[in-house]
Protein backbone atom coordinates (compact mmCIF):
# COMPACT_ATOMS: atom_id res chain seq x y z
CA UNK A 1 0.00 0.00 0.00
CA UNK A 2 1.50 3.57 -0.87
CA UNK A 3 1.48 5.52 1.60
CA UNK A 4 -0.37 9.07 0.71
CA UNK A 5 1.29 12.39 1.36
CA UNK A 6 0.19 16.04 1.47
CA UNK A 7 1.49 17.69 -1.13
CA UNK A 8 1.35 21.52 -1.25
CA UNK A 9 1.92 23.28 -5.12
CA UNK A 10 2.14 26.80 -5.94
CA UNK A 11 0.40 26.78 -8.92
CA UNK A 12 0.20 31.14 -8.91
CA UNK A 13 2.11 31.31 -12.01
CA UNK A 14 -1.08 29.86 -14.31
CA UNK A 15 -3.04 32.52 -13.50
CA UNK A 16 -0.82 35.57 -12.96
CA UNK A 17 1.08 34.54 -16.33
CA UNK A 18 -1.03 32.45 -18.27
CA UNK A 19 0.40 33.23 -21.90
CA UNK A 20 4.18 32.60 -20.66
CA UNK A 21 5.75 29.26 -20.71
CA UNK A 22 5.56 29.30 -16.75
CA UNK A 23 2.12 29.50 -16.79
CA UNK A 24 1.84 26.81 -19.15
CA UNK A 25 3.55 24.29 -17.12
CA UNK A 26 2.19 25.18 -13.92
CA UNK A 27 -1.17 24.56 -14.89
CA UNK A 28 -0.16 21.43 -17.03
CA UNK A 29 2.01 19.92 -14.14
CA UNK A 30 -0.51 20.26 -11.48
CA UNK A 31 -3.30 19.34 -13.60
CA UNK A 32 -1.12 16.16 -14.03
CA UNK A 33 -0.66 15.49 -10.08
CA UNK A 34 -4.35 15.78 -9.54
CA UNK A 35 -5.31 12.80 -11.79
CA UNK A 36 -2.47 10.71 -10.64
CA UNK A 37 -2.26 12.26 -6.70
CA UNK A 38 -5.94 12.52 -6.18
CA UNK A 39 -6.97 13.89 -3.09
CA UNK A 40 -2.88 14.07 -2.29
CA UNK A 41 -2.07 17.92 -3.94
CA UNK A 42 -2.95 21.05 -2.28
CA UNK A 43 -3.17 23.55 -5.21
CA UNK A 44 -2.49 27.32 -3.70
CA UNK A 45 -3.73 29.47 -5.95
CA UNK A 46 -3.58 33.56 -6.27
CA UNK A 47 -6.29 35.67 -4.09
CA UNK A 48 -9.36 36.80 -6.07
CA UNK A 49 -9.02 34.14 -9.24
CA UNK A 50 -11.56 31.61 -10.22
CA UNK A 51 -10.78 27.93 -9.71
CA UNK A 52 -11.07 25.49 -12.58
CA UNK A 53 -14.15 23.70 -11.36
CA UNK A 54 -12.57 20.01 -12.50
CA UNK A 55 -10.11 20.44 -9.55
CA UNK A 56 -12.00 20.53 -6.91
CA UNK A 57 -13.20 16.84 -6.72
CA UNK A 58 -9.56 15.71 -7.14
CA UNK A 59 -7.17 18.14 -4.60
CA UNK A 60 -6.96 17.62 -0.98
CA UNK A 61 -8.50 21.27 -0.27
CA UNK A 62 -7.13 24.58 -2.50
CA UNK A 63 -6.00 27.80 -0.55
CA UNK A 64 -5.79 31.02 -1.53
CA UNK A 65 -2.66 32.80 -1.00
CA UNK A 66 -3.60 36.53 -0.33
CA UNK A 67 0.48 37.41 -1.73
CA UNK A 68 2.09 38.15 -3.66
CA UNK A 69 0.28 39.18 -6.90
CA UNK A 70 3.40 38.21 -8.73
CA UNK A 71 6.97 36.87 -7.48
CA UNK A 72 7.48 39.81 -4.99
CA UNK A 73 9.77 37.56 -3.44
CA UNK A 74 10.16 39.91 -0.22
CA UNK A 75 6.64 39.36 0.64
CA UNK A 76 6.62 35.69 -0.03
CA UNK A 77 7.73 34.83 3.09
CA UNK A 78 5.03 36.25 5.22
CA UNK A 79 2.30 34.87 2.43
CA UNK A 80 3.90 31.42 3.15
CA UNK A 81 4.89 31.51 7.10
CA UNK A 82 1.20 32.32 7.74
CA UNK A 83 -0.49 30.10 5.36
CA UNK A 84 1.61 26.76 5.03
CA UNK A 85 1.91 25.49 8.61
CA UNK A 86 -2.14 25.78 8.72
CA UNK A 87 -1.90 22.79 5.44
CA UNK A 88 -0.60 19.81 7.39
CA UNK A 89 1.83 19.80 4.28
CA UNK A 90 4.08 16.81 4.14
CA UNK A 91 5.86 18.60 1.69
CA UNK A 92 5.54 22.08 -0.96
CA UNK A 93 6.95 22.28 -4.29
CA UNK A 94 7.93 25.53 -5.53
CA UNK A 95 7.99 26.11 -9.36
CA UNK A 96 8.85 29.74 -10.03
CA UNK A 97 9.90 31.86 -7.63
CA UNK A 98 12.51 30.33 -5.26
CA UNK A 99 12.58 29.61 -1.79
CA UNK A 100 11.54 31.72 1.03
CA UNK A 101 13.53 31.40 4.61
CA UNK A 102 11.52 30.50 7.79
CA UNK A 103 9.76 27.55 5.83
CA UNK A 104 9.06 24.79 8.38
CA UNK A 105 7.33 22.43 5.35
CA UNK A 106 10.33 20.46 2.95
CA UNK A 107 10.67 22.42 -0.40
CA UNK A 108 10.97 21.15 -3.64
CA UNK A 109 12.48 23.71 -5.44
CA UNK A 110 12.35 23.62 -9.54
CA UNK A 111 15.41 25.42 -11.07
CA UNK A 112 14.83 26.68 -14.66
CA UNK A 113 18.09 28.09 -15.88
CA UNK A 114 20.90 30.23 -14.21
CA UNK A 115 20.49 33.07 -16.63
CA UNK A 116 20.71 35.70 -14.18
CA UNK A 117 24.06 34.92 -13.77
CA UNK A 118 24.86 34.28 -17.69
CA UNK A 119 23.78 36.79 -19.78
CA UNK A 120 23.49 40.56 -18.85
CA UNK A 121 19.88 42.18 -18.74
CA UNK A 122 18.34 45.31 -20.09
CA UNK A 123 16.03 44.61 -16.64
CA UNK A 124 16.49 47.06 -13.33
CA UNK A 125 19.30 46.42 -11.09
CA UNK A 126 16.60 45.37 -8.59
CA UNK A 127 15.48 43.34 -10.59
CA UNK A 128 18.76 41.35 -11.95
CA UNK A 129 19.59 40.78 -7.94
CA UNK A 130 16.12 39.44 -7.05
CA UNK A 131 16.71 36.83 -10.19
CA UNK A 132 20.22 35.79 -8.23
CA UNK A 133 18.98 35.76 -5.28
CA UNK A 134 16.05 33.39 -6.23
CA UNK A 135 18.41 31.34 -7.36
CA UNK A 136 20.47 31.40 -4.48
CA UNK A 137 17.39 30.80 -2.33
CA UNK A 138 17.52 27.54 -3.65
CA UNK A 139 20.16 26.10 -0.82
CA UNK A 140 17.10 26.36 1.64
CA UNK A 141 14.99 23.30 -0.58
CA UNK A 142 15.26 20.06 0.89
CA UNK A 143 15.57 18.78 -3.01
CA UNK A 144 16.08 20.73 -6.33
CA UNK A 145 14.04 20.11 -9.62
CA UNK A 146 16.13 20.60 -12.36
CA UNK A 147 14.38 20.48 -15.82
CA UNK A 148 17.13 19.33 -17.28
CA UNK A 149 20.72 17.70 -17.23
CA UNK A 150 21.84 21.04 -18.29
CA UNK A 151 20.45 22.83 -15.67
CA UNK A 152 20.95 19.99 -13.39
CA UNK A 153 25.05 20.92 -13.57
CA UNK A 154 24.49 24.93 -13.25
CA UNK A 155 22.17 24.51 -10.42
CA UNK A 156 25.46 23.06 -8.62
CA UNK A 157 27.20 25.49 -10.08
CA UNK A 158 24.81 28.48 -9.23
CA UNK A 159 22.44 27.23 -6.72
CA UNK A 160 25.49 26.24 -4.50
CA UNK A 161 23.32 22.46 -3.83
CA UNK A 162 24.92 18.89 -3.79
CA UNK A 163 24.37 16.89 -6.63
CA UNK A 164 22.94 14.17 -4.46
CA UNK A 165 19.88 16.91 -3.93
CA UNK A 166 19.15 17.67 -7.69
CA UNK A 167 16.76 15.08 -9.54
CA UNK A 168 16.11 16.06 -13.23
CA UNK A 169 12.43 15.77 -14.30
CA UNK A 170 12.12 16.89 -17.83
CA UNK A 171 8.85 19.00 -18.56
CA UNK A 172 6.02 17.70 -20.81
CA UNK A 173 3.58 18.53 -23.52
CA UNK A 174 -0.25 17.58 -23.51
CA UNK A 175 -3.46 18.79 -25.34
CA UNK A 176 -4.32 21.36 -27.08
CA UNK A 177 -0.15 21.19 -28.51
CA UNK A 178 -1.04 17.92 -31.15
CA UNK A 179 -0.30 17.74 -34.68
CA UNK A 180 -3.44 18.78 -37.03
CA UNK A 181 -4.80 16.08 -39.28
CA UNK A 182 -2.52 17.76 -42.46
CA UNK A 183 0.67 19.11 -42.46
CA UNK A 184 0.14 22.48 -42.00
CA UNK A 185 0.69 25.12 -45.51
CA UNK A 186 4.10 26.19 -44.01
CA UNK A 187 2.34 29.97 -44.40
CA UNK A 188 5.10 31.45 -41.67
CA UNK A 189 8.15 31.21 -39.57
CA UNK A 190 7.13 31.00 -35.82
CA UNK A 191 9.37 32.50 -33.18
CA UNK A 192 7.65 32.02 -29.59
CA UNK A 193 9.04 33.46 -26.56
CA UNK A 194 10.73 36.44 -24.99
CA UNK A 195 12.41 39.59 -26.26
CA UNK A 196 15.19 39.15 -23.60
CA UNK A 197 18.98 39.69 -25.44
CA UNK A 198 19.52 35.70 -24.58
CA UNK A 199 16.36 34.68 -26.31
CA UNK A 200 18.25 36.42 -29.21
CA UNK A 201 15.35 36.91 -31.57
CA UNK A 202 18.00 39.35 -33.57
CA UNK A 203 19.74 36.46 -35.23
CA UNK A 204 16.63 35.53 -37.36
CA UNK A 205 15.81 39.25 -38.12
CA UNK A 206 18.97 39.17 -39.54
CA UNK A 207 18.63 36.50 -41.52
CA UNK A 208 15.65 37.96 -43.12
CA UNK A 209 17.49 40.90 -43.77
CA UNK A 210 19.71 38.98 -46.01
CA UNK A 211 20.19 38.33 -49.55
CA UNK A 212 17.49 35.37 -51.22
CA UNK A 213 15.46 35.85 -47.82
CA UNK A 214 12.61 37.68 -49.39
CA UNK A 215 10.92 34.63 -50.85
CA UNK A 216 10.70 32.99 -47.42
CA UNK A 217 7.03 33.30 -45.60
CA UNK A 218 6.59 36.13 -42.82
CA UNK A 219 7.88 35.59 -39.67
CA UNK A 220 5.28 35.36 -36.56
CA UNK A 221 6.66 36.58 -33.46
CA UNK A 222 4.55 35.40 -31.01
CA UNK A 223 4.26 35.10 -26.35
CA UNK A 224 6.35 37.52 -24.44
CA UNK A 225 8.09 39.57 -27.09
CA UNK A 226 5.23 40.45 -28.81
CA UNK A 227 3.72 42.06 -25.89
CA UNK A 228 7.05 44.09 -25.30
CA UNK A 229 6.29 47.83 -26.56
CA UNK A 230 10.22 48.62 -26.77
CA UNK A 231 10.80 44.84 -28.86
CA UNK A 232 7.43 45.61 -31.05
CA UNK A 233 8.54 48.92 -32.11
CA UNK A 234 11.95 47.71 -33.12
CA UNK A 235 10.47 44.94 -35.15
CA UNK A 236 8.22 47.80 -36.90
CA UNK A 237 11.67 49.44 -38.20
CA UNK A 238 13.00 49.27 -41.71
CA UNK A 239 12.00 47.16 -44.53
CA UNK A 240 10.74 44.15 -42.08
CA UNK A 241 8.27 45.86 -40.83
CA UNK A 242 5.69 44.30 -43.34
CA UNK A 243 7.14 41.22 -43.13
CA UNK A 244 6.62 40.04 -38.98
CA UNK A 245 3.70 39.75 -37.51
CA UNK A 246 3.07 39.93 -33.77
CA UNK A 247 0.81 37.75 -31.78
CA UNK A 248 0.68 38.30 -27.98
CA UNK A 249 -1.62 36.85 -26.00
CA UNK A 250 -2.59 33.97 -27.34
CA UNK A 251 -4.58 31.40 -25.97
CA UNK A 252 -2.86 27.44 -25.95
CA UNK A 253 -5.23 26.25 -28.53
CA UNK A 254 -4.23 29.52 -31.25
CA UNK A 255 -0.45 29.07 -30.27
CA UNK A 256 -0.66 25.42 -31.05
CA UNK A 257 -2.47 26.08 -34.27
CA UNK A 258 0.43 28.41 -35.13
CA UNK A 259 2.64 25.92 -34.76
CA UNK A 260 0.74 23.16 -36.95
CA UNK A 261 0.70 26.16 -39.41
CA UNK A 262 4.60 26.81 -39.24
CA UNK A 263 6.84 26.17 -42.30
CA UNK A 264 9.01 25.93 -39.45
CA UNK A 265 9.50 27.04 -35.76
CA UNK A 266 12.73 29.25 -35.29
CA UNK A 267 14.22 28.31 -31.19
CA UNK A 268 17.55 30.63 -31.10
CA UNK A 269 18.32 30.81 -27.83
CA UNK A 270 22.32 31.35 -26.61
CA UNK A 271 20.60 29.86 -23.28
CA UNK A 272 18.16 27.15 -22.46
CA UNK A 273 17.38 25.26 -19.46
CA UNK A 274 14.67 23.41 -21.23
CA UNK A 275 13.23 25.13 -24.10
CA UNK A 276 9.26 24.55 -24.06
CA UNK A 277 8.94 25.94 -27.53
CA UNK A 278 11.04 23.27 -29.30
CA UNK A 279 8.83 20.67 -27.60
CA UNK A 280 5.80 22.07 -27.89
CA UNK A 281 6.28 22.51 -31.73
CA UNK A 282 7.60 19.28 -32.52
CA UNK A 283 4.24 18.18 -30.48
CA UNK A 284 2.43 19.89 -33.18
CA UNK A 285 4.23 18.58 -36.41
CA UNK A 286 6.26 21.82 -37.05
CA UNK A 287 9.92 21.62 -37.89
CA UNK A 288 12.29 23.05 -35.54
CA UNK A 289 15.57 25.20 -35.99
CA UNK A 290 17.09 25.24 -32.59
CA UNK A 291 20.43 26.61 -31.42
CA UNK A 292 23.07 24.35 -30.25
CA UNK A 293 22.89 25.99 -26.83
CA UNK A 294 22.16 25.16 -23.73
CA UNK A 295 19.34 22.57 -23.18
CA UNK A 296 18.27 22.39 -26.50
CA UNK A 297 20.54 19.49 -27.86
CA UNK A 298 19.42 17.66 -25.11
CA UNK A 299 15.06 18.41 -25.42
CA UNK A 300 15.09 18.21 -29.26
CA UNK A 301 17.71 15.20 -29.58
CA UNK A 302 18.18 14.45 -33.32
CA UNK A 303 14.69 16.13 -33.89
CA UNK A 304 15.59 19.20 -34.79
CA UNK A 305 18.00 21.30 -36.73
CA UNK A 306 20.61 22.28 -34.73
CA UNK A 307 22.33 25.75 -35.87
CA UNK A 308 24.96 28.11 -34.47
CA UNK A 309 23.22 30.94 -32.56
CA UNK A 310 25.36 33.87 -34.34
CA UNK A 311 25.34 32.90 -37.87
CA UNK A 312 22.29 34.62 -39.60
CA UNK A 313 23.34 32.99 -42.87
CA UNK A 314 22.77 29.68 -41.31
CA UNK A 315 19.41 29.95 -40.22
CA UNK A 316 18.05 31.74 -43.47
CA UNK A 317 19.76 28.73 -45.28
CA UNK A 318 18.12 26.33 -43.14
CA UNK A 319 14.90 28.14 -43.85
CA UNK A 320 15.18 28.15 -47.25
CA UNK A 321 16.25 24.55 -47.91
CA UNK A 322 12.82 23.41 -45.49
CA UNK A 323 10.78 26.01 -47.67
CA UNK A 324 12.08 23.79 -50.82
CA UNK A 325 12.33 20.44 -49.75
CA UNK A 326 9.06 18.38 -49.09
CA UNK A 327 11.06 15.50 -47.83
CA UNK A 328 13.24 17.15 -45.21
CA UNK A 329 9.77 18.78 -43.66
CA UNK A 330 8.33 15.19 -43.83
CA UNK A 331 11.69 14.12 -41.98
CA UNK A 332 12.02 16.75 -39.12
CA UNK A 333 8.13 16.62 -38.82
CA UNK A 334 8.10 12.39 -37.92
CA UNK A 335 11.26 13.01 -35.76
CA UNK A 336 9.89 15.70 -33.97
CA UNK A 337 6.56 14.12 -33.27
CA UNK A 338 8.36 10.72 -32.06
CA UNK A 339 10.17 12.87 -29.71
CA UNK A 340 7.65 15.10 -28.48
CA UNK A 341 5.60 11.55 -27.56
CA UNK A 342 8.53 10.95 -25.02
CA UNK A 343 7.57 14.05 -23.25
CA UNK A 344 4.24 13.75 -21.35
CA UNK A 345 2.98 15.14 -18.17
CA UNK A 346 2.11 12.30 -16.91
CA UNK A 347 5.18 11.14 -16.71
CA UNK A 348 6.56 14.56 -15.59
CA UNK A 349 4.09 14.01 -12.81
CA UNK A 350 5.22 10.59 -11.71
CA UNK A 351 8.19 11.19 -11.38
CA UNK A 352 7.81 14.22 -9.35
CA UNK A 353 5.47 12.50 -6.99
CA UNK A 354 7.61 9.85 -6.72
CA UNK A 355 10.81 12.48 -5.16
CA UNK A 356 7.96 13.92 -2.85
CA UNK A 357 6.96 10.52 -1.52
CA UNK A 358 10.81 9.78 -1.05
CA UNK A 359 11.46 13.10 0.56
CA UNK A 360 8.12 12.61 2.96
CA UNK A 361 10.36 9.01 3.92
CA UNK A 362 13.46 10.48 4.59
CA UNK A 363 11.95 12.94 6.55
CA UNK A 364 10.09 10.36 8.69
CA UNK A 365 12.80 7.96 9.38
CA UNK A 366 14.71 11.20 10.79
CA UNK A 367 11.32 11.62 13.47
Amino acid sequence: MIHKVRIGFDTRAAFLDPHRGFGRIARSLVEALLAQAPGEVVPFVPHGYPVPPRWYPLAAHIVQLRRPRRGAFVVDPLAWSLTAPHQRLDVLHLPAWGVPPGLRTPVVATFHDATPFLFPSPASRWKRWRGRLAIRSLARAAAVHAVSHHAAAEAVAFARVTGERVHVVHWGVGFPFVPPEQPGPGEHVLFVGGGEPHKNLEVVLAAYRLARSEVLPNLVVAGPAAADPTVAARLGEGPLGGRIRLAPALSDERLASLYGDALATVVPSRHEGFGLPALEAMACGSPVLAARAGALPEVCGDAAELLDPDDPAAWRDALLALQNSAEKRHRLRTAGLARAALFTWEKCAREMIAIYRELTRERNALT
